[in-house]
C-alpha cells in the first residue's frame, strides 16, 4: 500500500461523514417542506404542469432518507471503529494524536499545529511519519494470517 492509499484509507471516515452531513441537511429541507405544507383549494384555480405531490409521497421520501441515513451511519461508526483500531496501535502517542484528529476528528492541519504546540511545518513532517507507521500497521494486518480459536 502506497503513501497515498493510505491517506485515502484513513480520509474513509471523513468522506463518508461530509456524505451523510449532506443527507441530513437534505432531509432536513424536506421536512421543512413537509411541516409547512399547506392545503391548495381546487376550486379557485387549475394549476397545470409539473406533477403534483401529496403529503403522502412526501412522507415516503421522508422515511425513505431516514433508511438511507440509518445505513450510512452504521458504516460510519464501523469505519470509524476499523481506523480508530489501526491509529491506536501506533506506538509514538504524538502520531497517534495527530492521526486521530486529521482523520477521526477530521481537524485541518493548521488547528492540529495549534493545538499541540508545534508548527505547521513539524506536523506535516510528523503527519507523514503517522501515515508511515500506519502503512507498516495495516502491512502487517494483511500479512498475519487470522488466529483460529482454542
Amino acid at each position: 500500500m502506497t503513501e497515498q492509499e493510505t491517506v485515502r484509507w484513513l480520509s474513509r471516515a471523513y468522506w463518508l461523514r461530509i456524505r451523510i452531513e449532506r443527507m441530513q441537511e437534505h432531509r432536513r429541507e424536506n421536512q421543512m417542506l413537509i411541516e409547512g405544507a399547506k392545503g391548495i383549494d381546487y376550486a379557485r384555480e387549475l394549476i397545470r404542469g409539473g406533477t403534483p405531490t401529496t403529503l403522502e409521497d412526501a412522507v415516503l421520501r421522508l422515511v425513505d432518507l431516514d433508511a438511507k441515513l440509518a445505513a450510512e451511519i452504521q458504516q460510519y461508526s464501523g469505519i470509524v471503529d476499523e481506523i480508530t483500531a489501526v491509529i491506536r496501535s501506533v506506538e509514538d502517542e504524538r502520531l497517534a494524536t495527530l492521526l486521530y484528529l486529521r482523520y477521526v476528528k477530521g481537524e485541518r492541519m493548521e488547528r492540529i499545529a495549534c493545538e499541540m504546540s508545534y508548527g505547521y511545518r513539524h506536523v506535516k513532517r510528523l503527519h507523514r511519519r503517522g501515515v508511515a507507521a500506519v502503512m507498516k500497521k495495516l502491512a502487517e494486518r494483511e500479512t498475519c494470517p487470522p488466529m483460529s480459536p482454542p
